[in-house]
């Protein structure tokens, strides 16, 4: 199966991976305010309105394998594209009730 190693620091934080379906590691920054960046880039603690995600969706569940909002200046992620016979398991998953409007259009036998 194609994981994805997800590294901080030199430490492996996780391998996800899904035999079908989809996987992502998302790193987003959000800035609100006058010169929200140069705060952010100034910070000695956690950036404020930063989080890095990884997850994944397979057939109907929802899947996670790491998040944090606690990245510092200088962190290095890392991701590696591996072949494993399986990832870890998730820290959450979550699967759309059959009962779900959005699932039973989406599921629906034409």
């Amino acid at each position: 199966m194609l994981c994805f190693e997800v590294w901080r620091n030199g430490e492996k934080l996780t391998t996800a991976g899904v035999s079908e379906g989809v996987v992502s590691v998302i790193l987003h920054w959000v800035g609100k305010g006058p010169d929200a960046s140069s705060i952010a880039a100034s910070s000695a603690e956690a950036i404020p309105g930063i989080k890095c995600a990884v997850g994944g969706i397979e057939g109907v569940t929802s899947v996670d394998w790491y998040e944090t909002d606690q990245l510092r200046i200088g962190d290095e992620l890392r991701v590696r594209l591996m072949s494993y016979d399986q990832s870890d398991p998730p820290i959450r998953s979550q699967t759309a009730p059959r009962g779900n409007p959005d699932w039973v259009r989406k599921h629906r036998p034409e």
